[in-house]
């Protein structure tokens, strides 16, 4: 199966497929942020940024119509975005192909990346590994505040994805792994912050035991037909906490939690090179 990542064009996210909410504290809201909708995000540095991750998954120079074709912008863009980069030094060209590459200076930060993230991609073949065996949408989400945000994913052909997605933390399926690794007296500072409802929180403690004696959170997609799965990552190899998410149909989701929560534990052990506690 082909590997559809996430991107930053400009079709709306399936976002059902990844915002959950908690069967157990139903009234808890889930709050969505996309990466356009913040005033501060400035589009050239993103689009910058989004150019060098293409590099990455490409792995070889690319043309100009190359990268303005994959990551969807107008080819004048496109040319005065590139110009701008070798300016900097961040690109240098190729004459003879008309291709671009990453500079050497980038050499360091991307081994400052591969030390803090795992070498060798071994976080997107993680992704690859769960998304190949299941088929469904498979994320990989870090905690950014109250919210968890979606750095990377895998998603089945012909739907579309967003990096840089954020959910809050309380009422979704990867907010909730996230949160069982922490004490509960923790758990409950960073529910005070969100405002979370006094008459909620005896269920939100009640969801953090069951999840930590299971080994992972789901829950039902809220206005939707999906069932979301998640597991937080053993810290081995990684800087911050880092959570797998799963989700498909409701039906298919659920009746097999236990074999798709193998599927996600097996593929945590071979990345991690340890077994899962």
């Amino acid at each position: 199966m082909r590997r559809v990542g996430c991107g930053s064009n400009n079709r709306k996210p399936p976002l059902t497929l990844i915002t959950s909410r908690s069967p157990r504290s139903p009234s808890a809201y889930v709050r969505v942020k996309r990466p356009g909708d913040r005033r501060s995000l400035s589009r050239s540095a993103t689009r910058a940024l989004d150019v060098l991750e293409l590099f990455g998954a490409a792995r070889h120079p690319l043309r100009a119509v190359d990268i303005s074709n994959e990551l969807g912008i107008h080819a004048s863009t496109t040319n005065q975005l590139l110009k701008t980069m070798l300016d900097s030094g961040h690109l240098v060209f190729e004459a003879r192909s008309k291709t671009y590459l990453p500079s050497p200076r980038l050499a360091e930060f991307s081994a400052w990346i591969m030390a803090s993230y795992g070498a060798d991609g071994r976080l997107r073949d993680l992704i690859d590994a769960v998304h190949l065996a299941t088929g469904m949408v498979v994320t990989i989400s870090a905690p950014n505040d109250l919210f968890m945000q979606v750095i990377d994913c895998a998603i089945p052909a012909g739907e579309s994805g967003e990096r840089g997605l954020s959910v809050s933390l309380f009422g979704s399926a990867i907010g909730s792994a996230y949160l069982a690794t922490l004490e509960d007296a923790e758990a409950l500072r960073l529910a005070d912050r969100a405002r979370v409802p006094a008459a909620d929180i005896p269920a939100i403690l009640g969801d953090l035991d069951q999840i930590r004696a299971a080994g992972f959170a789901d829950g039902s997609t809220a206005g939707s037909h999906y069932w979301s799965m998640a597991l937080a990552l053993p810290m081995r190899g990684l800087r911050v906490p880092t959570v797998l998410g799963l989700a498909g149909m409701d039906n298919e989701v659920r009746e097999r939690l236990g074999e798709l929560h193998r599927i996600m534990r097996d593929a945590v052990e071979r990345w991690s090179g340890e077994p899962l506690a």
